[in-house]
């Protein structure tokens, strides 16, 4: 899977917007008029002169890839117009340049499921849109400086993807918004809603929902192999990853798995992706985490314009890598955002989502039996959890700040989430604003069409998004089961031994192990770098979490890596 790359130069004193002439290389972008380079291997085409697609776009009647979208509108629509109809009409990871007959400019589109991002700098005299910050630079604008303002925000809420990026000057179009450049009077228009997918009227059962979800991600998952090629899936034998695998499958599509283990049991998985591997009659390529491959000094993010994915990425991106090429696979698919899409809750919300929609009965008394098997929790325990819930008059946003080892800053920077999914969700709709803030949690750790590594995350596809949402939350948690209708929806597909498990294994302890083989250069590179020196980190604080035992469950270890994450982002910055 090649990166889509592409860079588009729109000047900012014209009066008129036109559709972006095509130009060869990205150094001739910035001219009078919007302009527009494509890699060679960036798929783009034209529909009616009027719309200008670059990524992959798939048609929700066939589910079949698109050359080329045709649109049944008035030769002078809006560009609002337009964008509806390419949201109901297609999916994929798209970019649109629309042209907008009412006001002669033109707008933006980054299609709902953002797999193909879109990054933003403004200059004196251009707006640029680029699938890579790399591409600025290449436009003959200067590298974007660090935001160490922006950085000490995302570190204070790492799981939470803002419109602003870590790069001055950079932010991040907002998927399904159509957005005007040039048009400081004309604000960014929300053409797809999350909320508008949320349950309504009838409920289905738990069978025809599981076979909607089965018939849906075979489809889904059929396009984008057919469309990305021979596919290694990055398998743990778990819910996520084992539906990749069985969706494939049934959509008969080729494919190989690949399993990474540590080298203690805690972290070992290879049991169950052999016999998600076996089931299927495909091969396994095996690797096993080796402290000795982490660098201390290197980001697993370099290139990205936030340090959000984890230090010890680094390591695992080497390994998948190595094992793709044995199996001569093109792409490395991984369940990432699984357990946020199959709405994996562990609290009381999906009792008092039933309470809400059925009142008290056998129904609601089920769902908080099952929320007590999937916590652990007792029933008093969860009735009570319940109750304050449900007499709770509005719900309390999910986004804390981890303040540890940072120095409390006093300038200001946009906090504003890249999609505005909460704002727009009615505070009643208790489980399934949970479920929404859910999905967002997952968005920085999602591979799309545009990263750099040949790894792609099909769970974030818009027609699973939009199926997921449309779940109420207990339905998820039958029987006791977290992810409980994923695990249905193929239940005939896969061995037994892998759809009973509500565990999983991960690398903990091989980062703990590259944590202290490292822990002197770690020191050396957060107390002497750039985060100190632009007064991010609380030294006193970082000495003291340096010191400690890496084996304790206390240990601050994993704080301190992430911000090694992005000492080390920020220095790959700076050359």
């Amino acid at each position: 899977m090649k990166p889509l790359r592409f860079v588009l130069a729109v000047p900012r004193r014209a009066a008129n917007l036109a559709m972006p002439s095509i130009v060869e290389t990205p150094e001739q972008v910035c001219t009078a008029v919007p302009a527009l380079w494509c890699d060679s291997e960036t798929p783009w085409h034209f529909a009616n002169g009027r719309c200008c697609v670059i990524g992959i776009a798939f048609s929700r009647g066939t589910f079949r890839r698109v050359s080329s979208v045709v649109e049944p509108v008035p030769d002078r629509a809006t560009a609002g117009a337009t964008a509806r109809y390419l949201v109901t009409k297609f999916w994929g990871g798209y970019f649109a340049i629309i042209e907008d007959h009412s006001n002669g400019h033109i707008g933006l589109l980054v299609d709902p499921s953002g797999l193909l991002p879109v990054y933003h700098l403004t200059t004196p005299d251009h707006d640029l849109y680029a699938s890579d910050p790399c591409l600025f630079a290449r436009s003959g604008m200067p590298e974007p400086p660090v935001s160490y303002l922006a950085l000490h925000a995302h570190l204070l809420k790492p799981e939470l993807r803002r419109r602003v990026t870590c790069l001055e000057g950079v932010d991040e179009l907002a998927p399904g918004v159509l957005h005007f450049p040039g048009m400081p009077e004309g604000p960014p228009q929300a053409i797809w809603h999350a909320t508008d997918f949320l349950p309504s009227g009838e409920i289905l059962d738990f069978e025809e929902y599981a076979d909607q979800l089965k018939g849906l991600s075979t489809a889904v998952i059929h396009c984008w192999s057919e469309s990305l090629g021979k596919a290694s899936v990055a398998a743990s034998g778990g819910v996520d990853s084992s539906l990749i695998c069985a969706a494939l499958a049934h959509a008969e599509q080729r494919f190989d798995c690949v399993t990474l283990a540590t080298l203690d049991p805690t972290g070992d998985e290879r049991i169950y992706a052999r016999r998600v591997a076996d089931w299927f009659k495909v091969r396994c390529a095996e690797r096993v985490y080796d402290p000795a491959l982490y660098d201390p000094n290197r980001s697993a993010s370099e290139g990205l314009p936030r340090p959000a994915r984890r230090s010890f990425q680094q390591v695992l991106d080497t390994l998948l890598l190595d094992a793709m090429t044995e199996l001569g696979a093109s792409t490395i698919y991984d369940g990432n955002g699984g357990d946020n899409l199959f709405c994996f809750l562990h609290s009381s919300a999906p009792v008092v989502d039933r309470l809400a929609a059925e009142g008290l009965g056998a129904g609601a008394c089920r769902t908080l039996v099952d929320m007590c098997r999937i916590t652990g929790c007792s029933i008093p325990s969860m009735g009570a959890a319940a109750f304050r819930r449900y007499s709770r008059k509005r719900r309390k946003e999910t986004w804390r700040d981890d303040t540890s080892l940072l120095v409390p800053q006093t300038g200001k920077v946009s906090t504003e989430a890249l999609v505005p999914w909460l704002s727009n969700a009615p505070q009643a709709v208790s489980g399934k604003r949970d479920h929404l803030a859910l999905i967002m949690r997952a968005q920085n750790h999602i591979h799309g069409l545009s990263a750099g590594l040949p790894r792609f995350s099909p769970l974030a596809s818009q027609p699973l998004v939009e199926f997921c949402l449309g779940v109420p939350t207990w339905i998820w948690a039958s029987g006791g089961k977290n992810r409980a209708l994923a695990r249905a929806a193929f239940a005939d597909c896969l061995p037994r031994s892998v759809l009973a498990r509500t565990s999983k294994a991960g690398p903990d302890s091989f980062v703990r192990q590259a944590f202290a083989r490292n822990r002197a250069a770690i020191g050396e590179r957060l107390l002497d770098g750039l985060l100190a020196a632009n007064g991010l980190i609380d030294r006193k604080a970082l000495e003291t979490a340096l010191r400690t035992d890496e084996t304790d469950d206390d240990s601050r270890f994993g704080r301190v890596l992430d911000l090694l994450e992005a000492e080390n982002w920020a220095r790959s910055w700076i050359g």
